[in-house]
């Protein structure tokens, strides 16, 4: 699938299943076959040399969902938005990853005009469920 973005959680656990591999002095390559390749690359890389994963998005919360979804074209529709967004990772809290469609699965079947429409219908009590 390639609408896809890995958690810092799967990236841990493939880190994990290469990480035999290198300590047998074997060279390994990891390739990326999903819209966020790129993205995901580079937080894996990062992680394997550092320990620590980068950031999804800049910002937490609201703000990390609307970093998201800033990234589209309005007029949108709920539907467009759950297939063209829905697979992306968004920072709900500190240290945890939510798939966006998550919040955006109750939004009203409805287009919206522009990003701070949309973010007012988000239930932010999902942010901690």
């Amino acid at each position: 699938m390639y609408y896809y973005q890995y958690t810092d959680l799967e990236l841990q656990r493939l880190k994990e299943l290469v990480a035999p591999f290198e300590a047998e002095g074997k060279e390994v390559h990891t390739l990326f076959n999903n819209l966020s390749m790129f993205e995901d690359a580079v937080r894996f890389a990062k992680y394997s040399v550092t320990g620590t994963f980068p950031k999804i998005t800049s910002s937490t919360g609201l703000a990390s969902i609307k970093e998201v979804v800033s990234k589209t074209r309005y007029h949108v529709s709920k539907s467009v938005l759950m297939r063209k967004l829905g697979w992306r990772l968004v920072e709900a809290e500190e240290g945890k990853q939510v798939r966006l469609d998550v919040f955006l699965e109750d939004l009203p079947s409805k287009t919206f005009e522009n990003a701070d429409e949309l973010l007012d219908e988000i239930n932010p009590a999902k942010m901690k469920g």
